[in-house]
């Protein structure tokens, strides 16, 4: 009897596994209407990759609409921890993001009240901490309301 798998996948051997991912949110409560477009996606060419749990700001160049956002990297975040209300952040990035290309068209879910793990805030447990303890020290205003859980 041949298996079949209920992913909606397709796969090219007859044998897989599948990894335990890390939880980014424990809570999710609200999100920003959709139709988020991230237009620094080149900034993550190199890790192909943009992590759920990013900040999310708005994109200040000119040209850009109500709906163009930029991703902080970790470093920019980290290297703000002390006055990290200076950055502008709006919400948090809901799930990761694969790019492929700096072409890529990459759009964004931006949640603005829920709990989020503190583990997930960095590419290292040092980082993570840092940027753990300056989320829970920022000003949350127009709605923000981030919760960071350890």
């Amino acid at each position: 009897m041949k298996k079949v798998f209920q992913t909606g996948n397709t796969f090219d051997t007859q044998s897989f596994s599948v990894g335990h991912a890390r939880k980014v949110w424990r809570r999710i409560e609200e999100q920003l209407p959709g139709g988020f477009v991230i237009k620094n996606v080149s900034d993550f060419v190199s890790a192909g990759l943009i992590r759920s749990g990013m900040a999310i700001v708005k994109d200040d160049t000119q040209g850009a609409d109500e709906k163009d956002v930029k991703v902080l990297p970790w470093a920019t975040v980290k290297a703000a921890a002390g006055s990290i209300d200076s950055l502008g952040i709006i919400g948090f990035l809901q799930e990761d993001v694969p790019v492929a290309s700096a072409q890529t068209f990459a759009t964004a879910n931006v949640i603005v009240k829920g709990e989020i793990y503190g583990y997930m805030l960095g590419d290292t447990q040092s980082d993570a901490a840092t940027i753990a303890a300056a989320v829970k020290g920022m000003t949350q205003k127009n709605g923000l309301n981030i919760r960071v859980v350890d």
